[in-house]
């Protein structure tokens, strides 16, 4: 139900797409949960819009901190060069219009990264479709939980 909703929201940007790709997660991160929400998202879009996707387009080459409480700035520190084009994926996504698909939008410092790379692997452009996007502040004010 969500990638339908995201779908109507970004309709004009799927009208564009040519390529879809879902932010990844660390590999040790998705064994664990089982599951990528991004990558989730993604095939419903392609389901419901009939734009391809390339599921594995990105990868995580090392598991990093919790973004969650780290400020922007920090954030973009503890992403950069951890996401990269997937080795022989670079044909699929040259030329192509590509549309970034993940759940939530807080800095924009993981998508940024993604675009980084996907340019860099000769994407024509690339926009970015989330599910969510948080408040303008960051979340280090948010209580640890209790350990």
């Amino acid at each position: 139900m969500l990638s339908q909703e995201m779908g109507r929201a970004g309709a004009s940007l799927l009208d564009q797409a040519t390529l879809l790709v879902p932010v990844p997660m660390y590999r040790g991160k998705l064994w664990r949960r089982r599951y990528n929400q991004a990558a989730l998202l993604a095939r419903g879009l392609a389901r419901h819009s009939k734009v391809p996707v390339l599921m594995d387009g990105l990868e995580r080459r090392r598991a990093t901190r919790p973004l969650a409480r780290l400020s922007p700035k920090e954030r973009y520190a503890e992403i950069a060069d951890t996401i990269v084009v997937r080795t022989g994926r670079e044909k699929r996504i040259a030329g192509q219009a590509v549309l970034l698909v993940d759940d939530v939008l807080t800095t924009g410092a993981t998508a940024s990264v993604c675009t980084d790379a996907l340019l860099k692997a000769g994407a024509l452009s690339v926009d970015i479709l989330v599910a969510a996007r948080t408040g303008r502040g960051d979340e280090r004010d948010v209580p640890y939980p209790e350990e």
